[in-house]
C-alpha cells in the first residue's frame, strides 16, 4: 500500500521538474535572442536555434508564438442585374 502512495508524488515531483527544465529554456532562449538583437555578441550568431527552443517551449506551455488572427472575411461582390435593354 505504502507505494501506491509515493507514485503520485513521484509524479508530481517529475512534473514540477520538468516545467523548471521548460522555464530555464524559455529564459536561455529569450536571453539569447535579445542579446543577438542588441548586439552583445561579436560575431553575428544565428537565431534559428534559440528561436525553434523558445517556440517549441512555449508551445508546450499551450502559447502560441506568432500571429494567430483569423483572417478577415473578404466580402462578397453581388452582381447586380443590369437596368440596360437587350438589344
Amino acid at each position: 500500500m505504502a507505494d501506491s502512495q509515493e507514485k503520485p508524488e513521484q509524479e508530481e515531483s517529475n512534473s514540477r521538474l520538468g516545467d523548471v527544465i521548460k522555464v530555464v529554456l524559455l529564459g536561455w532562449a529569450m536571453a539569447i535572442l535579445t542579446a543577438n538583437y542588441l548586439g552583445v555578441f561579436k560575431q553575428s550568431l544565428d537565431p534559428t536555434y534559440p528561436a525553434s527552443i523558445l517556440s517549441g517551449t512555449a508551445a508546450s506551455f499551450g502559447l502560441a508564438v506568432g500571429n494567430n488572427r483569423k483572417k478577415k472575411e473578404e466580402p462578397t461582390i453581388k452582381e447586380q442585374p443590369s437596368t440596360a435593354k437587350p438589344k
